[in-house]
């Protein structure tokens, strides 16, 4: 009788040969942890010894699920005793589960990973904790050719459940496996021997140290779970991991672990599972690879466009709600014809996804936030595929659009609407859908059976017959969309048209504001003030040469008055008005400001000065030539002079304005105009079409047809010049032209301008606020990491003490670095404070340990620039009730600014902390702030500090303010230098 052999390559074919990659086989280990009903799935990549942990809190195995399952081909490791699993899960609140593996060769597919691995597993049965078991494969030997399967010795040991295996347990088993290739050396290749060996020398696992680096799933303890050592890793993981931290490219690892369960949308049941992987690039430092945020959120599922969901019944029927730009949820279904009454074979599942409009003006999400998700849909948008809550691959990644949904969009976007790069949902399936959608053996996917394209045949229906009904311009049920489409891309050309005049009236203002400063800084104005003045006294004098007094007086006149002219346009020249509807930037509006407080000195300190100098001057004339003019006389021709030129200046204006209406009234009048004879000409095609229309004898529902297409294209047609004039008639209601009871016209310029100077300083409180937030993650992220860091060099140095006490060549050394370390250490350590979640309530803050702080940071920096700095008895008895994360970045930035405004400064220097009554005062010596920068010191960007962000002090105002105190700048009372004040609000009690 002849009876099938299976060689060893088997094993590796299909295992390590079936499997897509290492993210694929991570996958399948992940799922055997749900089947064994673990809660936490960890992996741990050491880099530097190419060693990667695998662990679960799951029920493990014993000994005989190993040999009668694990160690079976094609057999589900935890298929006996189902039922008795999920009544011991029960006992831990956990739901009976779905297993995932189907092919009972998921565990073949550790060889993707490396070609050796540790098993460790404890098992919890009714009757409590079973033995430790440990296992120990060389996936290598499953590679030689000619080997029987049977020829293969896989060591096995049992301990007891208290007992964890050590390095030499380890040995033991590598022994036994090295012992199992000496007995094949003589069939198999040298090379291949050789390399084998070299495989086993390398095991340098020790599982009981090991424990010492985990935080959870520890076997340690007397708790069951599953643990995987495997090593050497395959130098493909170390590459992918690299690539993904460089290029920022999310890579097939990423992709499909951070999906690995549906943890995207909202209100959706939680994952059976929680999975994380790090990264370990030191034996002191590591870095989480994936985490919740790197994929999909319930909350940016919520803030997309649309949103469509339901269920597709046994037939292929869709039954579900749509919701488009935020609009309530509408009833829609959605019917396969090709189901002609008969169940389909891949049975009901329901559907979920969102979507987010191509391009951005037509999208209802705010731009920053669009695009942020617009990049991660271009790494990870498409549909995902979960069943019991676990994903099956490779579904939802963006490179498999097993819908062709983006191929379709190719033929006519405006047609199928979808694309696969701006969707991102679930379809999720039924457990029993397991054995209809069945996936194949190198999870690839489902197998093309006829349930599976009676599956594709549904969604492809789906998604071509829901651009039909809702997102096509002819759509049935697409009012809503086109409407709202429509204001949003009518808003964003507005926008749009704003920005693009807003931008060009800001480069006007800036222009005009830089080249009039320069002049004033230049006192161009006051040379032609002066000469004015200069020519006036000239022509004043020269009268005395006149003998008519009619004569005189009509020079003098003359002289003044073109004088005074002159003056005043110096100061029509140099007056900049603010543009109107536009709004200004803090810097811009600083400059304008500025410029503002230097032309106000140019009238009050120039003009004004010299007008009074030439009315002097005029009256002087007068007297000394003794011409015989009445005093109201003097006065009429004085306030004749204001009177031309106030009436000339504001006739300007009005010229101005009567131009302005003119090109509007045309503007408006073609645009009515032209609207008007497109209506009639429109209404006239009608006719001629309705005239031509050939119905040799047109039945009644022809002639019904015919009447209302006709009506329906004159009431499209007539609506559009309905809204279009209707456009006309708000803007010219919406024109104010009456003052206000101030004497001031507050127009929807006004509106315009106020509103667009508020987006513009929340833009850029947005983009400090999102850098100040990284750079407090970068700290936190350094706090915590170093931690581990600084407790590892600690222990090495009291090693190294060891060595430096009995080898005196080593003493400098240890010193050197053990002051150095311990400098650093102080300065790592002024972090503590800065943590707000180190103090789950308020604390008492004295002044005292606030000095302290500050001068254990600054201390050096004093010494350095030779600054005396101190507290009064008064601040160091001061309290605070509140954190110290609030309070003490707000003097680190006061005393940080002191001492660089200081180092300058001639001798003596100094920084006095103090406190008066309710207040605290930080003072220090330097330069001070001049009056302009008092107002604006506190603005966000406002700086004097060469490379500064002018950050700080705006932050710290802030911060105060959220707390009920505030930070203010005071006098100094009899020296050079600045006072900042810290202050509690008048209802706060400090």
């Amino acid at each position: 009788m002849a009876t099938f052999r299976a060689s060893v390559r088997t094993v590796d074919m299909l295992g390590r040969q079936q499997i897509a990659g290492i993210p694929t086989a991570i996958s399948e280990l992940f799922k055997n942890a749900h089947d064994a009903y673990a809660t936490q799935v960890e992996v741990d990549f050491y880099r530097p010894e190419r060693l990667l942990i695998l662990r679960d809190d799951g029920l493990g195995m014993t000994l005989d699920d190993i040999r009668k399952h694990w160690l079976v081909l094609g057999t589900e490791s935890q298929l006996t005793g189902r039922g008795d699993l999920a009544g011991i899960a029960a006992t831990r609140g956990l739901s009976a589960r779905i297993p995932m593996g189907e092919k009972g060769i998921g565990r073949l597919s550790i060889a993707a990973i490396g070609p050796q691995v540790l098993l460790l597993t404890r098992a919890q049965r009714r009757d409590g904790l079973r033995p430790t078991v440990a296992l120990f494969v060389n996936w290598s030997l499953f590679e030689l050719p000619g080997i029987g399967l049977d020829e293969i010795d896989v060591p096995i040991k049992e301990f007891p459940s208290d007992y964890l295996p050590t390095a030499d347990d380890v040995q033991e088993l590598v022994a036994r496996v090295q012992r199992n290739m000496d007995r094949l050396r003589p069939r198999v290749n040298p090379d291949e021997a050789d390399w084998i060996d070299q495989q086993l020398r390398q095991v340098a696992f020790d599982p009981k140290a090991l424990q010492r680096r985990f935080q959870n799933s520890l076997l340690s303890d007397p708790v069951p779970g599953t643990q995987f050592y495997i090593q050497p890793v395959v130098p493909v993981l170390e590459e992918e991991l690299d690539e993904s931290q460089e290029c920022r490219h999310v890579g097939d690892l990423h992709r499909t672990l951070v999906g690995f369960t549906n943890t995207m949308i909202p209100d959706g049941r939680q994952a059976p599972i929680a999975t994380a992987f790090r990264e370990h690039l030191s034996a002191d430092f590591s870095r989480s690879v994936i985490g919740p945020e790197e994929f999909f959120t319930p909350e940016e599922f919520k803030s997309a466009d649309h949103h469509i969901q339901g269920a597709f019944d046994e037939f292929g029927q869709f039954a579900g709600t749509v919701s488009v730009y935020g609009q309530e949820p509408e009833r829609h279904a959605i019917s396969w014809p090709s189901a002609q009454g008969q169940k389909t074979q891949c049975g009901p599942f329901d559907i979920r996804f969102a979507y987010v409009q191509g391009v951005a003006r037509e999208s209802r999400m705010p731009r920053a936030q669009r695009a942020a998700l617009v990049r991660k849909l271009a790494r990870m948008g498409g549909l995902y595929v979960y069943r019991n809550g676990i994903r099956i691959l490779p579904y939802g990644s963006p490179d498999y659009d097993f819908l062709q949904i983006e191929e379709r969009r190719t033929f006519s976007a405006g047609y199928y609407f979808f694309s696969y790069r701006r969707l991102f949902g679930i379809i999720d399936l039924p457990p029993e859908s397991k054995k209809r959608l069945a996936e194949k053996a190198g999870r690839e996917g489902f197998r093309e059976n006829a349930a599976y394209r009676q599956f594709r045949a549904i969604l492809v229906n789906f998604f071509i017959q829901l651009a039909a009904d809702y997102f096509r311009d002819e759509a049935a049920r697409g009012a809503h969309y086109r409407l709202a489409k429509a204001d949003l891309d009518r808003q964003a050309h507005a926008r749009e048209h704003q920005r693009q005049r807003s931008r060009a009236q800001r480069r006007s203002l800036s222009a005009a504001l830089t080249e009039r400063s320069i002049q004033l800084d230049g006192n161009a104005p006051h040379d032609t003030v002066e000469n004015a003045v200069r020519k006036c006294m000239e022509e004043l004098k020269a009268v005395q040469g006149l003998t008519d007094p009619d004569a005189q007086y009509r020079t003098i006149i003359h002289a003044v008055n073109k004088a005074r002219q002159r003056i005043s346009e110096v100061q029509e020249e140099y007056r900049i008005q603010r543009p109107q509807g536009i709004g200004l930037p803090p810097a811009l509006r600083r400059d304008l400001n500025a410029y503002r407080a230097g032309y106000s000195r140019l009238v009050d300190e120039v003009c004004k000065p010299a007008v009074i100098q030439i009315e002097n001057a005029f009256s002087g004339t007068i007297r000394g030539l003794k011409i015989d003019v009445d005093r109201h006389q003097q006065f009429e021709d004085s306030a004749r002079v204001a009177w031309t030129l106030a009436r000339s200046q504001v006739k300007a204006r009005e010229q101005a304005a009567q131009a302005s209406l003119r090109q509007t009234s045309a503007r408006v009048r073609h645009a009515v105009r032209e609207a008007m004879l497109g209506f009639e000409l429109t209404l006239e095609e009608s006719a001629q079409r309705l005239q031509q229309a050939n119905l040799p004898h047109p039945t009644e529902a022809e002639i019904v047809q015919l009447r209302l297409d006709l009506a329906t294209e004159i009431e499209s047609v007539a609506q559009k010049k309905k809204d279009l004039l209707d456009t006309v008639s708000q803007q010219l209601e919406a024109i104010i032209v009456a003052p206000d009871g101030s004497g001031r016209m507050i127009t929807p310029l006004d509106i315009a301008g106020a509103q667009e100077e508020e987006m513009l300083a929340l833009q850029e409180q947005a983009e400090a606020d999102l850098e100040l937030t990284q750079l407090g993650m970068a700290i936190e992220i350094i706090n915590h990491e170093f931690q581990a860091t600084i407790q590892s060099i600690r222990n090495h140095l009291r090693r190294l003490q060891a060595w430096a006490d009995v080898n005196p060549q080593l003493s400098d050394v240890y010193r050197g670095i053990r002051n150095n370390f311990e400098h650093l250490d102080s300065y790592l350590a002024l972090f503590t404070p800065l943590h707000r979640r180190l103090y789950g309530k308020k604390i008492k803050i004295k002044g005292n340990d606030i000095g302290r702080f500050l001068f254990d940071l600054f201390g050096k920096r004093f010494e350095r620039h030779r600054i005396a700095a101190r507290t009064t008895p008064a601040f160091r008895s001061y309290s605070i009730t509140g954190y110290p994360s609030t309070f003490y970045p707000v003097f680190v930035n006061l005393v940080d600014n002191a001492v660089f405004w200081l180092q300058d400064q001639p001798l003596p220097r100094s920084i006095v902390l103090d406190a008066n009554g309710r207040e605290l005062l930080v003072a220090d010596s330097g330069p001070g702030v001049s009056q302009p920068d008092r107002e604006v010191i506190f603005e966000m960007g406002f700086t004097r500090k060469p490379g500064g962000r002018g950050l700080g002090l705006h932050i710290a105002r802030d911060v105060l303010r959220k707390v009920g105190w505030e930070l203010a700048i005071g006098e100094a009372a009899e020296r050079q230098g600045t006072v900042f004040i810290i202050r509690p609000e008048p209802d706060n009690d400090p």
